[in-house]
């Protein structure tokens, strides 16, 4: 009886220790909350922003899109396929050979907003990517303060991010790319928040299994995050440890989507038919692509089809930078002038070493793999996006942040307003095509609304 009531007495004293440290934590949370609190509310403000753009400019293209006549007219995207996966759990899930647990992040969600909610498909996939671009945008602004930058600054280039060709274009229709820039931002914050306080090797083993998990070859800057961080024996561990994760979670996902193929494969002929393609242009064609494509939208190229002639495809590959508008051509000279103020800024800068080196490593890794790697680049630029951000947000660290806040100022509104008449191209040129039973039914629907109007 005595050791039993000892027993009891010894639990109830853990539950307390317990009940008290979570205590601590919360009022450590409030504490923060209430210190940062213009932070909060201005990275909800712009967050909440981005994400209802991702939804109007989603609902500015045709639904026609997701449809199997789609595929490959969008940049060369596989929208149908994504759209698919998102919203069918026995559809052709076999592309988790390189996207490997993208199948088990994207369909839960839309899969919740479809069954409990009561959304149609194409809605609930449009509000999936509108919030992951809420996310993506709050991430950014995060980093951002992390690395130094006032709170100004960290704003101005979150805009800077919001209006880039990248973004406008990615952000509305269904396609990995989003999840896997989040998940590149995810890695960078960790190594900056690093940099403040101690974190546990946990954190970095889920967050080199997010880097991986959406698209293989971004596992790259979950694996730099890691070794910039640890000793090579402690870092190889945790790289392994991320591995194993998502092995296991992929395992998850098969047993849901029967389907998914598994992502360590050698020697795959598909990879292979997108390496050294004569369609890239080379190395050239990829750098001007990787630096400017990616925040200022050239002239597109809408050219037919090659298997299916009465459809028109909508590309950028080897398009001369800054050649839509004259907004275009200026805005392409800021960026280049913004883009050598941050190099100059993290080459010169004393802090922030570990980030400095992620960056570097990430921004040559991936310009490496797609130069060897895809037809068409800016398919890829949301993944770049964040690295050159970031990189061009160094400039306000240094002596010359004034002209960098005026070359930034003049950015966002010299690329905005010609990637938003570049969006309105290509959204014609997408939209025109449509079925004539969907241009018909569209025609009337525009009437109808117009009687109501107009009576």
């Amino acid at each position: 009886m005595k050791k039993g009531l000892l027993g009891i007495t010894a639990r109830a004293g853990k539950l307390a220790v317990v009940a008290q440290s979570i205590k601590s934590r919360i009022g450590s949370i409030n504490r923060q909350a209430r210190l940062h609190w213009r932070e909060i509310v201005l990275v909800v403000a712009i967050a909440t922003l981005a994400g209802i753009a991702s939804y109007l400019g989603a609902q500015m293209i045709d639904s026609w899109l997701v449809s199997d006549r789609g595929a490959d007219l969008w940049f060369a995207a596989d929208i149908p396929r994504v759209f698919a996966n998102m919203t069918e759990r026995l559809s052709n899930h076999s592309r988790t050979k390189v996207h490997p647990i993208f199948s088990l992040i994207a369909f839960p969600p839309v899969f919740f907003m479809q069954k409990i909610l009561g959304f149609e498909a194409l809605t609930a996939v449009r509000l999936a990517i509108a919030t992951v671009a809420a996310l993506w945008i709050g991430a950014l602004f995060i980093l951002l303060r992390l690395i130094g930058c006032r709170r100004f600054d960290a704003a101005l280039f979150s805009l800077l991010g919001a209006t880039s060709a990248a973004a406008m274009f990615w952000f509305v229709v269904p396609e990995t790319y989003p999840f896997g820039s989040l998940s590149i931002l995810a890695a960078l914050c960790l190594v900056a928040i690093a940099q403040y306080r101690k974190l546990s090797a946990q954190w970095y083993v889920v967050v080199s299994a997010a880097t991986l998990s959406i698209t293989t070859s971004n596992w790259m800057v979950g694996i730099l995050a890691t070794l910039t961080k640890y000793r090579r024996k402690w870092a190889w561990k945790i790289t392994l440890d991320a591995l194993c994760l998502t092995v296991v979670l992929w395992s998850v996902q098969k047993s849901i989507f029967p389907s998914s193929r598994f992502f360590i494969v050698f020697g795959d002929s598909e990879e292979k038919n997108y390496m050294f393609r004569q369609a890239s242009g080379g190395f050239w064609q990829v750098l001007q692509s990787f630096v400017a494509h990616t925040m200022v939208m050239p002239d597109m190229r809408i050219i037919p089809h090659w298997k299916k002639f009465e459809l028109l495809r909508v590309l950028t590959q080897r398009a001369i930078p800054g050649s839509a508008s004259v907004w275009g051509s200026i805005a392409v000279i800021l960026w280049i002038a913004l883009l050598g103020l941050g190099l100059w800024g993290i080459v010169s800068a004393k802090q922030h070493r570990q980030l400095r080196i992620v960056l570097g490593f990430s921004i040559l890794g991936q310009l490496a793999l797609h130069t060897v790697y895809g037809e068409e680049t800016f398919l890829y630029s949301l993944h770049f996006l964040p690295l050159l951000i970031v990189l061009a947000a160094f400039s306000t660290l240094t002596p010359a942040r004034a002209i960098a806040l005026l070359l930034a100022g003049m950015l966002v509104l010299t690329a905005g307003v010609n990637n938003g008449l570049q969006f309105v191209k290509a959204k014609d040129a997408i939209n025109t095509q449509a079925a004539p039973r969907a241009q018909v039914i569209r025609q009337m629907e525009l009437k109808s609304a117009a009687k109501l109007y107009n009576p």
